[in-house]
């Protein structure tokens, strides 16, 4: 998500800041839109993606839709908004809109998406199934957990792997 996020505000960036002399030279503008376009499709994957992994069973559908209905509302105000915009000349504009909000949507997705592993998301989820929501949300943003060496032991028995 984060790639997405950066490649679509380097790109974007680029366009909204040399749109008039890029028009004019039809292959770099294209490719430089190409590549603002195959990153647009990063963070909207992963957005379902990550919103899929970190919610706890409970609430999972439930803020998953969350997370897709804003995503749509997203499109939708953009879609009329830039409509709005080429129809009154402003393709420049569009460029830049883009690179703040990806460069907002970055920052967002730094802040608020926690940094986590499997082991987190598990423990995270026993906290939330025995009503420990305070507690399983702290475990979410606490980070990447380690494995407990003892469970890691017995998983690996058979296995000829030691620990």
């Amino acid at each position: 998500q984060l790639i997405g996020f950066a490649g679509c505000c380097v790109f974007n960036f680029i366009l909204a800041l040399a749109y008039k002399d890029l028009k004019e030279i039809t292959i770099l503008f294209d490719a430089l839109y190409m590549f603002q376009l195959s990153f647009q499709s990063l963070p909207g994957v992963s957005t379902m993606a990550i919103s899929a992994e970190i919610y706890p069973s409970a609430v999972k559908g439930t803020a998953a839709a969350i997370s897709a209905a804003s995503g749509k509302i997203g499109a939708t105000f953009g879609s009329y908004y830039f409509t709005h915009l080429k129809n009154e000349g402003h393709i420049s504009q569009i460029f830049w809109t883009v690179t703040f909000t990806s460069t907002l949507a970055l920052l967002l997705t730094l802040i608020l998406i926690p940094n986590y592993n499997g082991v987190t998301l598990t423990k995270a989820e026993e906290l939330a199934d025995a009503g420990k929501t305070a507690e399983a949300r702290r475990m979410l943003f606490s980070g990447p957990q380690d494995c407990d060496p003892v469970e890691n032991k017995e998983s690996s028995k058979g296995a000829g792997v030691e620990v």
